[in-house]
């Protein structure tokens, strides 16, 4: 399959931008590979407050098999009640610290994504939608411009298949995608799926 660029009018130099990025015989420069990758899938929470909650349900499990099985010291009454007490219930009262702790990292985590709330995509539907107007994008290597071929290689691409779009310099790829993909983030914008 082969796209004509709307600048000058090659069909022999253009490709896909997955496809160029994927090229080994004809590898694009970093900065190039830079702007033409695409945009790392919006997470809803950080890794660190992941991990803290993952550690917090063994503790928190491991507490419970202390507590569930009773008395693991023989002779209980020879050993400290604060000793007792921290045996059986430590491990429950570090979960809960663990789970504090990553509840505010999580927290902080969404403060700053909403502190960055100029930024797009922020969820994972626009972020779809930018994903699949990266697919239909084809670059010209000979003028280094990325356009949308009038017939777009993908049926459920965000862009209306009837127009060539007019080809940006590949230094304006990032922000094009993501005015092209926008075009279907408005209430009431036909999106991919309709």
């Amino acid at each position: 399959m082969s796209a004509t660029c709307p600048t000058c009018a090659a069909a022999d130099e253009t490709v896909t931008v997955r496809e160029a990025l994927q090229d080994t015989d004809r590898p694009l420069d970093p900065p190039t590979r830079e702007l033409l990758s695409m945009p790392s899938e919006p997470r809803g929470a950080s890794g660190a407050a992941i991990t803290l909650f993952v550690l917090a349900g063994l503790l928190g499990l491991l507490g419970l098999r202390a507590l569930l099985s009773g008395e693991s010291e023989e002779g209980g009454g020879s050993s400290d009640a604060a000793y007792q007490a921290g045996h059986q219930y430590g491990a429950l009262a570090i979960a809960l610290i663990l789970l504090g702790i990553g509840l505010a990292v999580h927290a902080r985590h969404r403060r700053r994504r909403s502190a960055a709330a100029d930024q797009w995509p922020r969820t994972y539907d626009q972020w779809q939608q930018l994903h699949r107007v990266w697919r239909a994008t084809w670059l010209c290597r000979r003028c280094r411009a990325v356009f949308l071929p009038a017939a777009s290689p993908h049926p459920d691409s965000a862009v209306a298949p009837s127009a060539v779009t007019p080809a940006v310099p590949v230094a304006h790829f990032p922000q094009w995608a993501a005015t092209v993909a926008r075009q279907g983030d408005h209430p009431g914008a036909p999106t991919a799926s309709a």
